[in-house]
């Protein structure tokens, strides 16, 4: 699995990342009332990716960008996210499973 990220201090693209190690950086990334621009996203391949968007401790925007033929076309997205249930999403999708089923995405 492969991650990104932009939280004021470090941004890049692309580096391998453990679940134990993507769950640490979930607890780490600073709010946007701390650092303005912030992200942090999770890769399997570029048609399967999710990110997240900490806008307070406990609110979060998950976003889940779609392409078609290799181009970006659109994106879902869901807002007011738990930072439990962030965490929960990504386990679930670092594992394969239903991640989906958490959140009620709608097309942005």
């Amino acid at each position: 699995m492969k991650y990104y990220k932009d939280d004021g201090k470090e941004r890049f693209r692309d580096r391998e990342v453990t679940l134990e190690n993507a769950l640490l950086e979930l607890d780490n990334l600073p709010s946007i009332e701390e650092y303005d621009r912030n992200f942090i996203g999770f890769t399997k391949s570029r048609e399967e990716t999710v990110q997240f968007i900490r806008n307070e401790k406990e609110n979060w925007l998950i976003d889940r960008p779609v392409f078609e033929n290799g181009k970006f076309t659109h994106s879902f997205h869901d807002d007011k996210l738990a930072t439990g249930k962030v965490k929960e999403i990504v386990k679930r999708f670092f594992s394969g499973q239903d991640w989906q089923s958490l959140v009620n995405l709608r097309r942005y």
